[in-house]
């Protein structure tokens, strides 16, 4: 029995099948079923039942899982204390909210590629609700992505919070005094798609208001800035990442009553899946993320 053998199962547990797991792993379908015949003679059990069309994890597999993943992060956790950092490799896929993308990422990329060369990046831009079940499925190693709270078994750190604000085209008719939500009833407004936290902000500001009306969509941030600058309606955006627009006078912040919420960013990733690449990805975000300090009692 070896660590080779062991990643080889855990990755075929996690992934649900040997093609994905011979995927990831960069081998062929023979070799991980030949690593898995060898454990499974070793261990004087059958892992996994063959009889069906998929393989299927036996009791005696189920049984193991616990074993091999703490087996795996000792010897990771072996690798990160007594051997050098630039030891560091492998494929990892991480999940990154677009606002990530549009500040700090290329920073976090660079410093990444600087430390740690030989670990490789499968970078996935998307909504949070897509990224945190890819996450959960095992598609994905570790996520940058928004949201107050995570699935239960999901290890986070804090990257800081972002506050966003209302903004609307040049030219918006600005009153005396801040908007509260029963004005929103009567403009139109912008979000992101359904699955993400912004598009839940936008919804409690329009519940409140006691409007019926439903949000544009935008699946896209950036689109959704140059939407608000062409005065197509109002939306919630950073100004952190549109300081030019607004010292331009193409996008305007709409004052409202009370302010919107800060949004929290974390980094998560699996309880159970961790290893010492991932640890040290979540270290290295939290060190260089842009947003602001998370405010205790937050």
């Amino acid at each position: 029995m070896n660590f080779r053998q062991l990643q080889t199962f855990v990755e075929i547990v996690s992934l649900g099948s040997f093609a994905a797991a011979a995927k990831k792993l960069n081998a062929t379908q023979s070799t991980i079923s030949a690593r898995i015949q060898e454990l499974e003679q070793d261990l004087g059990v059958t892992l996994f039942d063959r009889s069906q069309r998929k393989a299927t994890v036996t009791a005696k597999g189920r049984e193991l899982v616990g074993y091999a993943e703490r087996a795996l992060a000792l010897q990771d956790d072996i690798r990160r204390h007594i051997g050098p950092s630039q030891e560091l490799s492998g494929l990892v896929r991480v999940g990154v909210a677009e606002l990530v993308a549009m500040t700090w990422l290329p920073r976090f990329a660079a410093t990444l590629r600087e430390r740690y060369p030989q670990v490789t990046l499968e970078l996935d831009i998307s909504l949070t609700s897509p990224l945190r079940s890819r996450l959960v499925s095992g598609d994905l190693d570790i996520a940058f992505i928004p949201g107050p709270a995570f699935d239960v078994g999901l290890i986070t750190r804090s990257l800081g919070e972002v506050q966003f604000t209302w903004m609307a085209g040049k030219g918006f008719p600005l009153g005396e005094r801040p908007m509260v939500a029963s004005n929103f009833a009567e403009l139109r407004i912008l979000s992101l798609g359904e699955n993400s936290v912004h598009f839940e902000t936008v919804s409690s500001w329009l519940a409140e208001s006691g409007s019926t009306q439903r949000p544009d969509l935008c699946n896209s941030m950036t689109v959704l800035a140059m939407l608000t600058a062409a005065g197509v309606g109002v939306s919630l955006l950073p100004p952190m990442c549109y300081a030019s627009e607004l010292a331009s006078g193409e996008l305007v912040i709409v004052p409202s009553s009370p302010k919107p919420p800060r949004m929290p960013f974390s980094v998560v990733y699996k309880a159970r899946k961790m290893t010492a690449l991932q640890s040290a990805i979540a270290e290295l975000a939290a060190e260089v993320s842009t947003f602001d300090p998370t405010e205790p009692n937050a």
